[in-house]
This record gives C-alpha cells, structure tokens and sequence, in this order.
C-alpha cells in the first residue's frame, strides 16, 4: 500500500483479526486483500486532493463524502462500486476508532451513500436466464479456440448459476475437487468463507456442462489440475478477471438490462435453490454461509446439498 507503511501493515494485521464493520466474522484472505487495496486507492486520492497522508489527525468525514461523491460524478461508477470502496473506508474508520484513543467516533457515520442496484440481490429470473443460454448456442467466432471458449464458459455460467459458487473458488477448483456422477453430483469447496471445506451440490444442468468441459479439457494436454484454462498456448489457470469480462460479454450479447456479473449469477443460485429447495438450512450449506451460521446448521450433511441438488 502506498499510504504510510508502518500504518498500512497494522490496518492489515487488524482486519485479519477482527469482525469486518457490520459482520459478525472476520473476512477471508482475498477480503481483507480487498479492503487494503481500497483503502489504498482512497488514500491515493486523498493525497492529491488534500496535500496531506492519510490517518487519524488528518481524516475527516467530509474528505469521505467527497470522495464518495468523486466516484459517483466524476468517474461514473456504479452504486455497487462505491459500496465497496464505503465498505473499505468503513472498515480504516472502525480500525481508527478501535485503536486510537484520540478517535471518539466513527468518521464514516452519516455518509450519504447511493442505493444498491436491487437485481445484484434477487439474481436472474427465467426468461433472462434462458437469454444467457442462448448465447451459447454457436461460437461466438468461426474458430477452433472460439469452439473451445464455448465450451469452457458455458461450464463457468452455469456452476456460477446453478450451483452458487464464489469466482474466486469457481477459479481455484481443482480435478479432484469434482465428483460428478449420470444421477448426482458434488463440488468440493476447499476454505470456504469462515475457512471451512464444505460440500456443494451440483445439479443437472451444471454437470452436463462441467462434463462436456472436462471431456474437452482431457485433450488439451495441460501440465496442471486446475478445472479451467486459459483458452492459449500454455494453456494457464484462469483467472478471477478473466472470468468477470467473459460473464459481463455474455450479459451483453444477452441483452440484458444490467451489467451481468459472477455475483449477479452467485444470487440465482441462491433465488433457485430457495425456490426448488425451500430448506434455508440447507441453502445455508450449499451457498457457504458465514462459520456462526454454518454452526447453527450442523445438523446439515453434505448429503443433503447433494440430494437437494435434484430439484433444481
């Protein structure tokens, strides 16, 4: 980080061990990553906008709303970006007000902040479900490799949306975390959220797609067990980015009325598998709540996700 180092190095060690703002748990690794890299850009800002380093003596809230504000006039970012960032910027506040004794109160209170766009809560309904579908119909070029990405993305769309995957584990799957059968399938997550392994389900429609996908893979001759590839000599694990632009195409050539994301198709898992399902303990399971939910649902097998995975 570029802000002081001594005082970035404590807001990590800090955020590793304690509750993130309005969470009962702390965050995984990429979270507090995350975080950091946020408040990073934050304090960039701040410099140029101020002259000053950011910290306790120099920070107020109204160099938070500015920025806030900077975010949504000047740069045009979407109200789920800003968020972010507040979240980030929240999280430096309650770091300060927790261990400067100087600090009386949380400078991020009060904040005006914009709304949450509602489709990244209740996910994909039908019939823009079908229209993602649809986009893998036929390559999007007359190409080897475009026959290949075919394959390879309609297998990532549809464990992101049926099964309910975060992106960053969707990408650190691995061949032997996969047991897919003709009748029942499962996936398994390895340090979940709360750093906890746990068993998902994967429904029909999912394993068709990672099957045909890993049939495909098995001739591609890579030097790895990663489950997807960069479609390229090398054939290299692919990445969380990679991912986020392949999803965001598919909503365009969609023609959907929002930005589609992983998030985007983690929330339809979730709206199928309460629809289908409509056991919120073994929802619970199959998405990976936090460990203090996990611990009220221990009840829960990892054969029930997988049983449950046959109604959606």
């Amino acid at each position: 980080m570029n802000f002081d180092a001594i005082a970035a190095r404590m807001l990590y060690e800090w955020l590793q061990h304690n509750p993130l703002p309005g969470k009962h748990q702390r965050g995984n690794l990429k979270t507090i990553q995350n975080y950091a890299s946020d408040v990073d850009r934050f304090a960039r800002w701040f410099k140029q906008s101020t002259g000053l380093e950011l910290s306790a003596e120099s920070l107020t809230s109204d160099d938070i709303q500015d920025f806030i504000s900077q975010l949504q006039t000047v740069q045009e970012r979407k109200p789920n970006t800003v968020l972010r960032y507040f979240a980030a910027i929240r999280a430096y506040c309650l770091y300060l007000l927790k261990t400067d004794p100087r600090i009386q109160r949380d400078l991020s209170d009060g904040i005006r902040l914009p709304r949450q766009d509602p489709m990244t809560k209740r996910g994909l309904r039908r019939l823009e479900r079908r229209a993602v579908m649809r986009v893998f119909n036929v390559p999007w070029k007359d190409t080897e490799a475009a026959r290949l990405r075919l394959i390879r993305d309609r297998a990532i769309v549809e464990t992101l949306m049926y099964v309910g995957l975060r992106v960053v584990k969707l990408t650190s799957l691995k061949l032997g975390d996969l047991n897919l059968g003709e009748r029942s399938g499962s996936i398994l997550v390895r340090q979940g959220k709360g750093d906890l392994d746990r068993t998902a389900g994967v429904p029909l429609k999912a394993r068709q797609a990672l099957a045909e996908w890993l049939d495909t893979r098995a001739t591609l001759g890579c030097q790895h067990d990663f489950v997807f590839v960069q479609i390229r000599k090398g054939y290299k694990p692919l990445g969380v980015r990679s991912v986020q632009q392949m999803v965001q195409e598919v909503g365009r050539r969609a023609k959907l009325e929002i930005e589609l994301s992983p998030h985007i198709l983690r929330h339809t898992a979730l709206r199928l598998w309460r629809k289908k399902v409509g056991d919120d303990r073994t929802v619970a399971k199959q998405m990976g709540h936090s460990e203090a939910t996990m611990r009220k649902y221990d009840a829960i097998q990892h054969g029930d996700v997988i049983k449950a995975a046959e109604k959606i």
